[in-house]
């Protein structure tokens, strides 16, 4: 298929698809983070399991989780990473969210992410976890607020390691998020985030990875709703930290397009994600970075 005529039809399919979720969400809200389904247990602790891991594979050789007080940011629907970084010895666990996803889920589904675990756990920091999901623990902690206000919901409380994953590409204003995040960082913090950078619709994601990136930005702010990825790029989170006074920003591709298809999925966008330094080739960053 000839590369215009490809960029054409992917814009156009594209957009109706932009138009079709902004429909979704202004009639049913923000409801879903991610694909996997509800009833689907297995699923969704792998996911957990998931998540925890690719945290633990990026961090820094000479930082553990052990002792240290987490902040993850917008959880979506689960708690139990909360649940599974305790039990590998975090002496706290807090999230914060402006949707409050994650208030169903039950703690035996955390408990059962922790047993179901292919790791090396120890069992007093279980006994640990375990107590910390009966009842209000301060040691497990979940807040909800609208505006995203990180320091109002973190109640005086500072962190040592703050994480995310899949979150950060939804935050309207990263810059904001990331002011406040600092507020509540000590010294010596790490920040360690995995960022989605594709367009989010299953539909189109795999052949066409790099759609949300095609259109204006008065025409994709047309189409905004709550949860929109937000096309910002890794460039733009790096400076982000830096403006905000954190030190040996780094960040790591998780996941790229192979040289072969680069010409063919980089061609046809939008003329502000066009230049070097937005490395449309990235289509899963981890950035990390520390607080002085």
């Amino acid at each position: 298929m000839p590369v215009l005529f490809r960029n054409l039809l992917f814009t156009l399919t594209g957009g109706l698809i932009l138009i079709g979720v902004w429909a979704k969400h202004r009639l049913m809200g923000y409801r879903k983070p991610n694909t996997v389904s509800v009833e689907d247990r297995d699923a969704r602790i792998a996911y957990v399991h998931d998540v925890v891991e690719s945290w633990l594979r990026f961090l820094p050789a000479n930082v553990s989780v052990r002792g240290r007080a987490v902040l993850e940011l917008g959880p979506g629907s689960s708690l139990a990473t909360g649940a599974l970084l305790l039990a590998h010895g975090a002496k706290t666990y807090t999230a914060v969210d402006a949707f409050g996803l994650a208030t169903d889920e039950t703690a035996d589904f955390r408990r059962d992410a922790i047993s179901r675990f292919n790791g090396d756990l120890r069992q007093e920091d279980i006994k640990i976890a375990h107590a910390a999901l009966h009842g209000a623990s301060p040691n497990f902690q979940y807040h909800v607020d609208a505006g995203f206000n990180i320091p109002a919901m973190c109640l005086g409380q500072t962190f040592d390691l703050i994480l995310s994953c899949a979150a950060f590409e939804h935050f309207d204003a990263i810059e904001t998020t990331i002011e406040g995040l600092t507020k509540v960082a000590q010294s010596g913090c790490i920040s360690l985030h995995i960022i989605d950078l594709q367009t989010h619709t299953n539909v189109i994601r795999e052949r066409d990875p790099n759609n949300i990136y095609r259109f204006s930005a008065w025409f994709y702010s047309l189409l905004s709703f709550p949860g929109q990825p937000n096309r910002k790029r890794p460039i733009d989170y790096v400076r982000a930290f830096e403006r905000n006074g954190w030190v040996d920003v780094q960040v790591i591709a998780a996941k790229s397009i192979s040289g072969d298809q680069r010409k063919t999925l980089m061609s046809g966008l939008a003329k502000q994600f066009s230049t070097p330094e937005m490395d449309m080739e990235m289509l899963d960053a981890v950035i990390i970075s520390r607080y002085p």
